[in-house]
Parts: C-alpha cells; structure tokens; sequence
C-alpha cells in the first residue's frame, strides 16, 4: 500500500468510524432526553461514502477527472444532515402521523434534505459523463446481470421470511402464515415495492453512501490483504462493529447484546452475498439498490409501520432463527469466485 493509498485509508476510518463514535455520544443524550433517533440513522449511513469522497478529493490523482459537483451535493448533503440530527437531540420535537406511524419532525426535515440531495446528485452522477463516472466507480456495469441478481435478492428476502417463520413454526410457536401469505401473494404488496423502486432515486446517498464504502472501497483492500473469502468475510464484522451504537440504542434498548450478535450475523450475511454481486457485476448500483429493498421491504412485509426497526426486543433464542433463516446468504461463501487467487475478482 502507497503512502497515498495510506493516507486514504487512515481518512476514511477517520469518517466512517471516527464521525459515528462522535455522533453516538449526541445520540446517547437524544436517548436520555427520550428523542426520537431516526435522524442519526439517517445520516450515519452517508459516513463511509463520505470517508471514501474525501480520500479522492484529498489524496485522489490530481489529473484524474471526478464527478466533483455530484461529490460536493453528496457531502453538502450529508453535512447538512449532521446538523439536522444533532438538533434532535436537544430541541423541543413534535410527533406525526405520517400514514406508516408516527414520525419525529426532526426526522422528516432529515429526510427533506435527503431526498434533495439525492435528486440533485443522482443527477449530476447521470450527466457528468462516462469518464467521470469510471473513475468514480459509478460506471452501471453489466446492467442485465445486475438486474437479474436484485430480482434473485428479492426472492431470498421472501424465502428468508419464510425460513424464519418455518423455524418458529418448529419451535410450536404458530407465527402466522396466513398473515404472511396474505401479504405476498397480494397484487398491492407488489405493487407498493415498484413504487419504492422508483423511489430509489430520490434517497440513494443513504444507501450508496453505505455501499461505497464498504463494497466499492472496503472491500478490495481487504480482500487484497486477507483473500477474497476471508477479506468479506472480516468485512462482514467490521460493518457490524460499525453498527454498535445503533444496535444500542436505536434497533434496541433493551437487548443490546442480542442485537449486536443478531446485527453480525446479517452484516456477515449479506456482505458475503453484496461482495459476490460486486464481484461478478463490478457495479455498486445494484449492491446499493438491493440494500435499499432489504432496508425497505422490512417495512412492507412487517405491515407497513415505518418504526418496525426501532425498539426491538431480541431474545438469545431469536438468533437461532436469524442463523438459519441467512444460510441463503451465507451459502455463497462457497461460490467457486471466491477461491480465485487474484487480487479482486471480476467476471
């Protein structure tokens, strides 16, 4: 690793890790002051992306052309945020009806700011030409066999619910199939899920600010230093880790522990299946895009109430099922990809 290369390192843990520590510590006092937290959220996914924009910009090949406007809306947006969720935690806020639950208005400003930036952005990435977008890694490679591997995410994320549901049924607990057929094989579900597709565009920062990080930046670096298996796979922990303070204090309050393990093994999970689309596709759209449906969805298929991350009770017996229900995932591991010798592999 060049100094360079180095110094780009050391900046993005610096803002990816470095920013959410100091960010957790307001959290802790909008948690205290009985606040809602979605604005941390919110703005913590936009850390990585952010880490990554700076190193570029800072440290990046003078000579080498950059969608640098699209970079400046991502980190105005971003900065913006912070400012929006640290407001939060101290000011007055009002609770509402947003049609899938009670919001925080803090939320909502945060969310403002996020769909414009994200409109402005994705549109500046579309225009600023094929060269900048290259070198950015924002290049829509391999665009048909990115699509079929969001359709095939679609289909585990069903096929995962069901497991789940399955194990439980196991257990002698009956966890609602009915409901659960209802809901997927309802012609509105599906319909309602094309329409947050489209939606994409209009909050990408969140979901690329997290992928670019840690698929487009991350990844390679460790896969260079520890393998291509083992480098996903020590970066499924260190996304997780990443996630602690959330698991604390936002996911869950009352069962930390258990969400940090049941945290783990999804980052493991879906990091083994987000590296092998990355691998084969080198498009970090569709890893983004398919972050977004397992973010999203949860809310869909969970009834629709947008608070269902929020608050949750997770017992050890829980992460039984959260093992075998991501198996789907994890069996990618053995992907013949994955025992390539080369540095980063690409199809």
């Amino acid at each position: 690793m060049t100094n360079v290369e180095k110094k780009r390192l050391i900046l993005f843990i610096a803002i990816a890790y470095g920013v959410t520590i100091i960010m957790s510590i307001f959290m802790k006092i909008g948690l205290n002051n009985g606040h809602d937290l979605s604005a941390f959220m919110n703005v913590m996914m936009t850390y990585p992306a952010c880490g990554v924009i700076l190193g570029l910009l800072c440290f990046g090949d003078k000579e080498m052309k950059l969608p640098k406007i699209g970079y400046l809306v991502f980190l105005v947006t971003s900065a913006i945020m912070v400012v929006v969720a640290l407001l939060s935690a101290f000011l007055p806020e009002t609770m509402i009806e947003s049609g899938a639950g009670l919001i925080s208005n803090w939320n909502m400003y945060s969310q403002y700011v996020l769909l414009a930036g994200s409109a402005i952005a994705y549109i500046l990435f579309w225009v600023c030409g094929k060269e900048k977008r290259k070198n950015a890694g924002l290049s829509r490679n391999h665009v048909l066999l990115s699509i079929a591997f969001v359709a095939l995410f679609i289909l585990f994320f069903v096929l995962r619910i069901y497991i789940g549901y399955g194990v439980v049924k196991l257990g002698g607990i009956d966890p609602g199939f009915d409901t659960l057929n209802a809901t997927v094989f309802n012609l509105n579900t599906w319909i309602t899920c094309g329409i947050l597709l489209l939606n994409f565009p209009l909050t990408f920062i969140a979901f690329l600010g997290e992928e670019y990080g840690w698929r487009y930046y991350l990844q390679p670096i460790m896969q260079k230093k520890f393998g291509l298996r083992g480098g996903v796979l020590l970066l499924g922990v260190i996304w997780a880790i990443w996630h602690l303070g959330a698991d604390f204090m936002f996911y869950s309050t009352d069962s930390g522990p258990q969400m940090f393990v049941a945290q783990l093994i999804t980052c493991v999970a879906l990091g083994i299946f987000f590296g092998y689309v990355f691998m084969k596709t080198q498009n970090i759209w569709a890893i983004a895009i398919m972050h977004y449906i397992n973010n999203n969805f949860i809310v869909i298929f969970s009834g629709g109430d947008v608070n269902v991350l929020q608050n949750q009770t997770v017992s050890w017996g829980a992460l039984i099922v959260s093992l075998v229900q991501n198996l789907i995932f994890m069996a990618f591991i053995l992907a013949p990809i994955y025992n390539k010798k080369k540095e980063v592999a690409e199809s």
